[in-house]
């Protein structure tokens, strides 16, 4: 029978399949999974994933952000809560460490294992006290007797809600109450006797509090086991003091993590608030979410009718009434947690008094008890089902004074507050996946000028559906959400997965900081960890007014290069479908890296942004493909394809650029890249762009020449050939002479033409001296004119001593570009470029980021000459 209930009680647990948990469960849900792995009990291997996106603590006293975590004394990281629920459970652990081991630790599958292996212990461990606590009453009931009992006690009580769903240090507590109980309700053999004084020990170890209760226990065994006294004082002394050592040596406190909350506020000066408050309040009251207990109080002198037991339930009552007291002179809101959380603990004795209590009761009453212990069901079942902690985050809102005002109110009261909704979706099996594609700082202008924000942009699953939210944490404090995600058919054709959130960054200090992506997979499911990531914020120079140093506004535009570069090493490009920049897009692409690391190559030293550029030259390289092509979004299965990009077919010109700015070591492919691009020259000497028949273009939409030969194409083509083959070199180069105002060799360039302006001096210096007609050196679009100019300054000064006129003109524009930090290069970024616009969809392609390499490149351009006379 006792297996049969447990086997039930262990089913009907895990029906709801999700952990109903707090920050009070997180460090034990992992800890298991660390002491395996790293063979410690410290939270350091594994305190990101411990402390959720939350701040952890840099300080023993703090309690704030990721408060299950504590600091000790030596700066290492500890549980705050006791840590004998996580070493019990630690070889439970086992199948997971094995099925880990075979597969990978990737943290994403660490989650959900930990998860899975908190939820099937924790209601283990609730199941087994269900099991124990039916052979305890089977000492004083009927099989049929035991059995109701039991079954009262597993799903009318928060054994179900608290215990089986998250690991709470009640549910071992349960276990170790009702083990003691056991033994001391038979006969005082030296083992028992022993056994007894070492779960007394334990209830104490396991849960401070529970000391009063383990002392109840206690006394009586004084009496019980008197005849191996110090047996059991010495097995009960051996838990004690070792906590106490732990606790000293790891925390530097002889309470623990409860001595942290001995503070002022934690605690309630109305003591009989406090009683009633524990007992009947509608959020927390115990005789409200179990209230057949309310018969003990009506039949109270039947608990101690039976001769045989009353010495134990004297002891014992007297420590309920102890801990009751206790308990109400603090904060007794209990935290976020489902009902009279603090009260699980005791449930067993509760169990174990109301037996003789139940066995007494007319059929009237009995009807009664039968319909109370309804009402405790359907509390507990619709816990289960719809709980989300919405009144408690209500409840423990309240400050001063009136703070408890909110936990009188029957609305906040679970059986209330969550009762306007569906039941909660299962989450514990899901499979959240996702990805973080943007992370960059952007600007833009607002009433007292321009504004400094963080940028987060990606994409999100659970098991293929859309999830419930998307969160983002900045540096464990700073939290921001979005629920309504948009549609990503590149990532899913049902559901929606793409986000985007947005969060002030002004006042984030500068310096190194983390970002945490949270993922919520279904209303009512625990937030999980997607992903860290790091990102850099640098001082802030002034640049407003006409006087600012252009040294301080070198430092801001070498800083936004290095903070906006993804981890990866490369910068996003911005597109808008309109040749007005608003509410852009963004892609990932080889063309504007490769013209960055060429812009501001020359000056990466000087700039300060040698390693970004490294960084840059390392990305694009991996970016060359075996036949030694290179396309404009990378490689055709990189993870950016279908998200930053397609996989588009390979083309002259990024090939071009690739392999200058960034050759492979391995120069085997290079001749076969060349070869390719050749056999798609035309006749009159210039070369195409795509390097593949029509009927093979992929993720293309040309216009009316679907493969033209773009003059600004034919500069990289021909810069690169002039060190590779300067044959083939010269033939471009006489080719392009005299046809550099041909309407069809403008099909990417026409509207801005900064980069064909700025490759002039490039190609003189490779010894093709184009020229381009004045027409051709003017900006077809606003707010395009200063980067043209930036770009004509660049080339008219290359390799010459600037004249005085000639740094004003540059240090003036540098001025212009730069004043009110940079809000030109937020308003009208600089237009690299355009697709054929004869096709059927149009692109404009901005960047920001070109548009500080440039300003960098022109600043030190002049430092560099000037100093050079």
């Amino acid at each position: 029978m006792a297996l049969l209930i447990v086997s039930s009680a262990f089913l009907v647990y895990n029906a709801n399949m999700r952990t109903i948990a707090a920050g009070d469960t997180y460090a034990a849900r992992y800890l298991p999974l660390s002491i395996w792995r790293h063979h410690s009990p410290n939270l350091d291997p594994i305190a990101d994933t411990v402390a959720q996106g939350r701040q952890l603590p840099s300080r023993p006293e703090q309690t704030t952000g990721a408060y299950w975590v504590a600091k000790g004394p030596d700066g290492r990281l500890v549980p705050r809560y006791p840590i004998l629920l996580p070493l019990v459970v630690t070889p439970l652990y086992a199948p997971a460490v094995v099925y880990l081991n075979a597969h990978d630790w990737e943290p994403g599958r660490v989650e959900e294992v930990a998860r899975l292996m908190e939820k099937l212990c924790a209601s283990l461990l609730a199941s087994l006290s269900v099991g124990l606590l039916y052979c305890l009453l089977r000492r004083r009931l009927s099989m049929r007797e035991a059995a109701s009992l039991t079954l009262i006690y597993a799903f009318c009580t928060t054994t179900w809600m608290i215990s089986s769903q998250a690991f709470w240090t009640h549910g071992l507590a349960q276990v170790l109450i009702t083990s003691a109980l056991l033994l001391m309700t038979g006969r005082p053999t030296a083992l028992r006797i022993g056994l007894a004084g070492l779960l007394c020990g334990l209830i104490a170890a396991n849960r401070q509090p529970d000391a009063v209760l383990a002392a109840g226990l206690g006394l009586y065994g004084l009496w019980w086991g008197r005849r191996h006294l110090l047996l059991l004082i010495t097995t009960a002394v051996i838990p004690g003091l070792l906590t106490l050592a732990y606790n000293l040596r790891f925390m530097g406190d002889v309470l623990g993590g409860y001595g942290l909350d001995l503070r002022p506020e934690n605690f309630n000066d109305n003591l009989l608030e406090g009683v009633a408050g524990l007992l009947v309040s509608p959020t927390h009251g115990l005789f409200v979410f179990s209230p057949f207990l309310l018969f003990l109080l009506w039949r109270f002198p039947t608990i101690f009718r039976d001769q045989a037991t009353r010495a134990l339930s004297v002891s014992l009552a007297g420590a309920i009434i102890v801990q009751l007291m206790v308990y109400a002179a603090t904060d007794w809101r209990q935290g976020v947690s489902f009902g009279p959380r603090w009260f699980t603990d005791m449930l067993p004795i509760l169990m174990w008094m109301l037996a003789p209590v139940a066995a007494a009761l007319s059929a009237r009453a009995h009807l009664v008890f039968s319909m109370a212990c309804g009402v405790g069901i359907a509390i507990q079942a619709g816990g289960a089902f719809w709980y989300t902690g919405a009144g408690d985050i209500v409840i423990m809102a309240g400050q001063g004074p009136d703070r408890m005002q909110a936990a009188w109110e029957v609305r906040n009261a679970p059986y209330v507050a969550d009762m306007d909704h569906s039941p909660i979706p299962p989450d514990l099996l899901v499979d959240v996946k996702g990805n973080v594609e943007v992370l960059r700082i952007t600007r833009r202008d607002g009433d007292d000028g321009p504004i400094r924000e963080l940028e987060f942009s990606g994409w999100a699953l659970a098991n293929g559906r859309t999830p419930e939210s998307v969160s983002v944490i900045i540096d464990g404090t700073r939290h921001a959400g979005i629920s309504d995600l948009t549609p990503r058919p590149d990532v899913s054709i049902d559901a929606a997965a793409g986000w985007r959130i947005v969060l002030p960054a002004e006042d984030l200090s500068p310096g190194l900081h983390r970002a945490s992506v949270m993922v919520r997979a279904r209303r009512g499911g625990e937030p999980r960890l997607l992903l860290h990531r790091a990102f850099t914020i640098e001082a802030q120079p002034p640049l407003s007014g006409d006087t600012f140093l252009l040294s301080v506004a070198a430092r801001r535009a070498a800083a936004a290069l290095r903070e906006r570069q993804q981890s990866s090493g490369f910068w996003l490009t911005d597109f808008t479908d309109s040749p007005t920049f608003g509410a852009p897009q963004v892609e990932l692409n080889t063309y504007v890296n490769a013209m960055i690391l060429d812009v501001a190559g020359p000056v990466a030293a000087a700039a300060e942004i040698a390693p970004a550029l490294e960084s840059a030259r390392a990305f694009l390289t991996r970016q060359i493909e075996g036949n030694g092509l290179v396309r404009y979004h990378g490689l055709p299965d990189a993870p950016g394809i279908g998200v930053l990009g397609c996989a588009i077919t390979p083309d002259a010109d990024d090939t071009a650029l690739v392999w200058r700015a960034a050759p492979d070591a391995d120069r085997t492919r290079l001749m076969p890249a060349i070869a390719e691009m050749k056999r798609y020259r035309r006749p009159d000497g210039l070369y195409r762009t795509w390097l593949a028949p029509r009927d093979r273009y992929e993720c293309l939409d040309p216009g009316r020449d679907p493969n033209p030969a773009d003059l600004t194409i034919q500069m990289h083509v021909y810069l690169m050939l002039a060190k590779e083959a300067p044959g083939d070199a010269r033939d471009l180069c006489r080719a392009l002479i005299g046809r550099t105002d041909e309407e069809a060799l403008w099909s990417y360039y026409d509207l801005s033409p900064t980069a064909p302006i700025y490759r002039l001096a490039d190609m003189r210096r490779a010894g093709c001296g184009l020229t381009l007609p004045p027409q051709r050196m003017r900006a077809r679009i606003d707010g395009q004119e200063p980067w043209v100019h930036a770009a004509a300054l660049i080339q008219r000064l290359d390799g010459s001593s600037p004249s005085a006129a000639a740094t004003e003109e540059a240090e003036r524009l540098l001025r212009e570009i730069a004043r009110d930090d940079f809000a030109l290069m937020q308003q009208h970024p600089p237009l690299l470029y355009h697709n054929d616009q004869t096709a059927t969809v149009s692109r404009f392609y901005w960047s920001r980021d070109f548009g500080y390499a440039l300003w960098l490149r022109l600043y030190h351009q002049i430092r560099q000459e000037r100093a050079a006379e």
